[in-house]
């Protein structure tokens, strides 16, 4: 049986004259699994998810989804299985907050369709798991950074589709919030979506556990469970900076830290 999302020694570069961002990447996400993928900047983490959601075309390998090629489907066939949440979000029209979030639902009900009544309930309980109750009735535009970032979670989750990739999803959020996003993803990957998210801060995946894939600078990448991939000198060589995993007795979890500045 196939898995539900297969990357295969995929390659990547911007032209045949420059060398590539990554490669020989390969992994493969199951339902209700989580996948975090850290790396430093300028690595190719948004490159390589553009290349799972069929928005860039891989040098070499290939991504599958559910056991066909990415790019075998339609731009809305693709959205039933694929939600992408991007960095930055940029709403021109005057949507407010319920109307941007059922909209979601279109790739399911049709260009046409008017939304059902399950997707209304779909968007009630996507508003209450980023508890955006307060938001609801305001305009997206009108929103700030890290307020449209938890709106586009919520419209991924009505979206409902079986992959949720998250670029970077708490980059533009206070603390409270980041806990409360990554909570949601967590509380997703219960639920049996498959959750592919990248991120800078190695606290994520050891809170969210499942797979973690290190994208090295040199472009190649490691992949593993999280217990095991993640060390203090993986770390360091990944970031080019001293960095330690220590208990923390008082959260009763491994917490990554720096020495002292």
């Amino acid at each position: 049986m196939a898995s539900l999302l297969e990357v295969n020694d995929l390659a990547f570069r911007y032209s045949r004259d420059r060398g590539n961002v990554f490669e020989h990447v390969s992994f493969t996400v199951e339902r209700g699994e989580m996948f975090t993928l850290l790396g430093p900047n300028g690595a190719g983490k948004s490159t390589l998810l553009n290349c799972i959601a069929g928005l860039a075309a891989p040098a070499e390998g290939f991504v599958h989804v559910n056991g066909e090629p990415v790019e075998s489907y339609s731009t809305r066939e693709l959205a039933k299985h694929i939600g992408y949440v991007r960095q930055h979000i940029s709403v021109t029209y005057g949507y407010t907050v319920r109307e941007y979030l059922v909209m979601g639902a279109a790739p399911r009900i049709g260009m046409f369709a008017t939304p059902k009544e399950e997707d209304y309930e779909r968007v009630e309980q996507a508003i209450a798991d980023l508890e955006l109750q307060k938001l609801a009735d305001r305009t997206v535009s009108h929103l700030s950074g890290g307020e449209r970032q938890r709106v586009a979670v919520a419209r991924a989750i009505v979206q409902d589709p079986e992959v949720i990739l998250f670029d970077e999803p708490t980059s533009a959020l206070d603390f409270g919030n980041q806990i409360r996003v990554m909570r949601t993803c967590k509380q997703l990957t219960e639920r049996g979506y498959a959750v592919v998210m990248t991120t800078h801060n190695p606290d994520q995946p050891i809170l969210l556990g499942g797979k973690v894939a290190m994208l090295n600078a040199d472009g190649t990448l490691a992949v593993g469970d999280a217990d095991t991939t993640l060390t203090s000198e993986r770390l360091s060589e990944l970031y080019g900076t001293e960095l330690h995993l220590v208990y923390v007795d008082e959260v009763d979890r491994v917490a990554c830290v720096s020495s002292k500045l």
